[in-house]
């Protein structure tokens, strides 16, 4: 009754009773979310918004914090990048902000530090870390197809013996086996048949020319003589090259020895003698063709024996040097135009324990028609032998490395359909005075690696940003620009 009598019967307000001064209900600014009389965008001189600079073609961000470091909300030592950012976003295809778009002329206000904190918004501070933006595709190790023989026999026969298996090493013109070929007999015996007619028949040029020279013998029987010489010249030439289709060379001046000599020399023709000194006598024959290993290297695959029937379509070796690798990568066709002669690759197998690396050295100049991917090659050195024909795995082609990449969460960045942005916390937000709001920020991006995304414009290293719940500040954003009719396109 006291009370009642003192005050008119009239409750006291709140503030009255607590010592604290409410807001009005009218000041409350609907479109913002926070009081209307500390509202910035509504009262724009409470925080007036800096001088304009427009859209920076060179960097494709609004109000460009890299030519205008004055924009920057730290409150440390400026730092700019520590790179040439031009170059990176030339590099390759990225996304482009609508120069249109201004968004990043709104701001964004909570009414507290406290309200930010209850909305799930988090910060970050913009960091310098290192960043490899590069193109990923499955590849597959293989020999050096151009260092991988299959060897077969240059004519049908039977093995005589074996001098090699699967794994041994073999050097460059080491006999691999010997085959029985009775085509290489006929061969021999054609060339030793071809070598004593030219013998039988310069002679008789040589007789026969000293005879006519003093007029016994007439000058036409002379001329048919060197006809006949010169046909067996021929022969010659012709049984030469029919060995050396067989792969024997026939040395120099074999020709002018004797026939049996000759015959000696044909009979065991391209074998050393350490080998036919290991032959059984049954194989004593003029038949014998040798394999040969084209080059050092290592026997991979055979499965001849001796005593089996062979021909010129049958594999009887294949040789491959292993020191020599080919890495084949093939790249999505929309990565094919970032992609050049002398990049670096790093290549990881599936089962994650080899990692080797080299740079490319071609580009198929077409496009698979069944995968759609573009083959690439990397020449790979394997000295230690340790890497495996036919093992998968994938291929990174280094684009580009950056130690000191400037990098935030990626959750830190929101984009709508023509812009990305980021929030950038204002400098002297935890002035008591001072509004609590971020600035808007157009963002050019670059690489991402895990949970980090490179900037490649629109922002500073040391500035704060918005991280965790920056999409609640899109969100506000976006109401306050449907709010006053959107001015995303003005």
């Amino acid at each position: 009754m006291y009370l009642g009598h003192h005050t008119g019967w009239k409750l006291p307000k709140i503030s009255e009773l607590t010592g604290v001064e409410a807001v009005e209900a009218d000041d409350w600014c609907d479109e913002h979310l926070v009081p209307e009389s500390a509202c910035i965008e509504c009262q724009k001189d409470l925080v007036p918004k800096p001088k304009p600079f427009g859209f920076c073609k060179e960097h494709g961000v609004a109000e460009c914090v890299i030519h205008h470091p004055e924009l920057a909300q730290s409150t440390g030592k400026l730092r700019l990048p520590a790179y040439d950012t031009v170059a990176a976003i030339g590099l390759r295809s990225r996304p482009e902000n609508n120069s249109r778009n201004t968004m990043h002329t709104n701001r964004v206000q909570f009414a507290s530090a406290e309200s930010m904190a209850k909305a799930g918004v988090d910060v970050d501070v913009v960091q310098q870390r290192p960043m490899r933006e590069a193109v990923s595709a499955n590849g597959e190790l293989l020999f050096d197809p151009t260092r991988v023989a299959h060897l077969s026999a240059r004519a049908s026969g039977t093995i005589a013996a074996v001098f090699k298996t699967i794994g041994d090493q073999v050097s460059t013109g080491e006999i691999l086996a010997l085959v029985d070929a009775s085509q290489v007999g006929q061969a021999k015996s054609q060339f030793l048949q071809a070598t004593v007619l030219k013998q039988l028949r310069a002679t008789t040029v040589e007789r026969l020319r000293s005879l006519g020279s003093g007029g016994v013998v007439p000058q036409k029987t002379v001329i048919e003589a060197e006809s006949a010489l010169q046909e067996a010249e021929v022969a010659l030439i012709s049984a030469r090259q029919a060995l050396a289709n067989l792969g024997f060379t026939v040395p120099e001046g074999l020709e002018n020895k004797k026939p049996e000599a000759i015959a000696d020399d044909l009979r065991f023709l391209g074998i050393p003698p350490s080998i036919t000194a290991s032959l059984p006598a049954s194989t004593h024959t003029a038949n014998l063709i040798p394999i040969r290993a084209p080059f050092d290297g290592t026997l991979i695959a055979t499965e001849v024996v001796a005593g089996e029937v062979v021909d010129s379509s049958t594999l009887l070796f294949t040789v491959s040097d292993p020191t020599r690798m080919w890495l084949i990568l093939n790249v999505r066709q929309e990565d094919a135009a970032d992609i050049r002669l002398g990049l670096p690759v790093r290549f990881e197998t599936d089962n994650g324990n080899r990692h080797v690396t080299g740079h490319l050295d071609w580009i198929s100049p077409a496009v698979d028609p069944q995968t759609r991917t573009l083959q690439v090659r990397v020449r790979i050195a394997n000295t230690d032998g340790s890497l495996r024909d036919n093992t998968f795995g994938t291929g990174l082609i280094i684009l580009r490395e950056e130690a000191r990449a400037i990098v935030v969460p990626r959750e830190a960045v929101q984009s709508t359909p023509d812009a990305s942005f980021i929030f950038v916390r204002d400098k002297n937000f935890f002035s008591e005075s001072s509004p609590k709001f971020f600035h808007v920020r157009q963002v050019r991006l670059g690489a991402s690696d895990g949970p980090y995304v490179e900037l490649l414009a629109g922002v500073l290293p040391g500035e704060v940003i918005a991280a965790k719940g920056s999409n609640v500040l899109l969100a506000q954003l976006l109401r306050s620009n449907l709010g006053a009719g959107c001015g995303c396109h003005e």
